[in-house]
């Protein structure tokens, strides 16, 4: 069994594998996006910042994200953040096969430090606000492994206080799909030919002479934006919420 083991991490790790899956990820994908009727709500907002070719931060929740590049317009550049370990070299190749490219590197939860590996959060972060000041929008979610799950992390508040970029909060769902219950993420696999939705949220600035508390109430700001989106989005294609999401609470669909 340690062999077999073995075997499946080299080849999970070879990037024949690696690029096969993400193409097959990337294409599956593009077939939802051509089969499902998706209705998109406040498309003005990316617009706008699109037709000034201003940048800015578009943030999502894990386990929701992997309809959203479709939505991007690919003549304008966006990159996403993409984790240096685990399963981020598959994701990094299915951005790429979707028309966006990466940055590298991802946060480490504040309360294990000395357990986690650097990732590579810092010169990530580097990136990004230099990225964001020199004509790319970033891509990536607010929430971070190992969870929990709709609780947004601070290190997008930051990105958005040190390139004084708005974060924009979006949310895509379908009707008919497969929720991974057993991934902290609650990973959503959306199926082709049913309804969809994608809304966007108004942008959230955050000012650079914020201090702790501020950053604190900016950081629940957007979380509480991003349960309201996803709130919206599955109402549009008919997954009520039983209740309504504030102050950061995780909503509960019926359907």
């Amino acid at each position: 069994m340690s062999f077999l083991k073995t075997l499946n991490k080299k080849i999970v790790k070879s990037g024949a594998f690696q690029s096969a899956f993400g193409l097959s990820i990337a294409s599956y994908v593009k077939l939802v996006h051509l089969t499902c009727r998706f209705n998109q709500r406040r498309a003005d907002i990316p617009e706008r910042f699109w037709a000034a070719d201003d940048t800015f931060i578009c943030a999502t929740w894990h386990g929701q994200n992997i309809m959203l590049p479709p939505f991007w317009h690919n003549w304008r550049t966006l990159k996403i953040l993409v984790s240096k370990h685990g399963d981020g070299e598959i994701i990094a190749r299915l951005v790429g096969y979707l028309g966006l490219s990466t940055i590298r590197g991802s946060g480490t939860p504040k309360d294990k430090p000395a357990k986690m590996k650097d990732k590579g959060g810092s010169a990530a972060l580097r990136q990004i606000v230099r990225a964001l000041k020199n004509g790319s929008s970033i891509g990536l979610t607010a929430d971070m492994p190992p969870g929990p799950h709709r609780k947004a992390g601070l290190g997008i508040v930051t990105m958005a206080k040190l390139s004084g970029r708005p974060i924009v909060p979006i949310a895509a769902t379908t009707r008919a799909r497969l929720v991974l219950g057993s991934t902290w993420d609650k990973f959503m696999i959306p199926l082709p030919f049913n309804r969809g939705a994608v809304v966007w949220g108004d942008p959230i600035y955050v000012p650079r002479d914020a201090d702790a508390d501020a950053m604190e109430s900016y950081r629940m700001m957007v979380e509480d934006a991003l349960n309201q989106v996803t709130h919206e989005a599955n109402a549009m294609v008919g997954r009520i919420s039983t209740m309504a999401p504030t102050n950061g609470a995780e909503t509960h669909e019926a359907g």
